[in-house]
């Protein structure tokens, strides 16, 4: 630290690029030198599911449409707290764009693959027009597939689309998956006044089945004033988007259309599966909100859904694994900003066994994902 400064910053775009040539020269040069061997492991491969990628143009371009992530001014809120807050955001910065930083922080966590994802809290473009969105995405996309290259046995990448404009999102998909080699796509928990099940969105959910492509759900946060005080949109916010979004993508029957989508959502799917009871009854005791579905709403939890762990109680990821199963939790620590021992934090859940733990740490997320461990 100096005069209260960091006295690193995030990498830039050029040195991202520059990076990611130097590591290609260096497996290079390793593979002559000696033949790959497979070392032994004697712990669980463990991949975070969950891990956030900043593009800073996207973010200043996406400023006055995302949440306010700072410190209020208002009463009660002092000047040593903002500035606290302030030494820590520019922490979170620099390990949201800083390929090396992070890899130390996945060495010092135990993690052996972060699955990187654009932050659409802080970048958010499905407010734009769509020519405009789509190269924002592009350049958010192109600096994840950069950070990949950095270390693609540490990295795997997911991209973002324009979701808000179909058939821009479709091809864009199918440049991320092809060209760009990353593994699937992030979402947000609806597509500005489209809900996710919407049917202009059909087209983009038959493209993501027949692709085979990982999809992550995870809002971009409410921008409502009733939710900015107290950073309500964060706490409170989220977790009802994501009980919002999977009620729509059941409710208007494209899980039933689109069976093998692989949707996995952030925060241990919110609200919805640690509530599911009162859904249910309204399922089984109300004819008319079923009519695009055939299965109950715990049924669609269970058997269409996949979950990251990032609840941050044991006990509710004790219950989650009990509602859904282990085999459908993958591990999510949401760096830099949430759970610090995300590794630790399942090994303290009970009832866990061995194969449990390594389902939810690793073995999950690369059947996901198409990945070999």
């Amino acid at each position: 630290m100096t005069d209260g400064r960091l006295e690193h910053r995030p990498a830039s775009d050029t040195e991202v690029v520059e990076m990611a040539a130097a590591a290609k020269r260096s497996r290079a040069k390793k593979k002559r030198a000696s033949p790959r061997r497979s070392r032994a492991r004697h712990r669980p491969f463990v991949i975070d599911f969950h891990a956030h990628v900043v593009a800073p143009e996207v973010v200043a371009f996406s400023k006055g449409h995302v949440v306010d992530t700072g410190v209020p001014d208002s009463a009660g809120v002092s000047e040593s707290l903002k500035e606290d807050w302030k030494k820590w955001r520019q922490t979170v910065d620099l390990k949201m764009g800083d390929p090396k930083v992070r890899l130390q922080d996945m060495d010092k966590m135990g993690v052996d693959v972060q699955v990187l994802t654009p932050s659409l809290v802080h970048q958010y473009t499905y407010w734009a027009d769509p020519e405009t969105s789509l190269g924002m995405e592009q350049r958010a996309n192109n600096r994840i597939a950069e950070m990949v290259a950095v270390a693609p046995d540490r990295f795997v990448g997911l991209g973002g689309v324009p979701l808000q404009h179909p058939d821009l999102a479709i091809g864009e998909m199918r440049r991320c998956l092809g060209e760009l080699k990353l593994r699937g796509i992030e979402v947000s928990s609806h597509a500005e006044s489209m809900e996710l099940g919407d049917p202009k969105l059909r087209a983009f959910w038959a493209e993501a089945e027949k692709l085979g492509a990982a999809i992550y759900l995870h809002p971009a946060g409410v921008v409502q004033p009733r939710y900015g005080k107290f950073q309500l949109w964060n706490s409170v916010g989220q977790p009802l988007e994501e009980a919002l979004a999977m009620c729509s993508l059941f409710y208007e029957g494209v899980l039933d259309a689109f069976p093998k989508l692989k949707i996995c959502v952030a925060h241990g799917g919110g609200y919805l599966p640690f509530y599911a009871g009162r859904v249910d009854r309204n399922y089984f005791g109300k004819g008319f909100t079923r009519v695009n579905m055939t299965k109950s709403p715990s049924e669609y939890m269970r058997r269409h859904f996949w979950y990251d762990s990032c609840v941050y109680n044991a006990d509710m990821l004790e219950f989650l694994v009990k509602k859904v199963g282990a085999s459908r939790i993958v591990l999510g620590s949401d760096y830099p900003v949430g759970e610090p021992d995300p590794i630790g934090f399942v090994r303290r859940v009970r009832g866990l066994s061995a194969a449990d733990k390594e389902d939810i740490l690793g073995r999950t997320a690369a059947k996901l994902l198409g990945l070999s461990i």
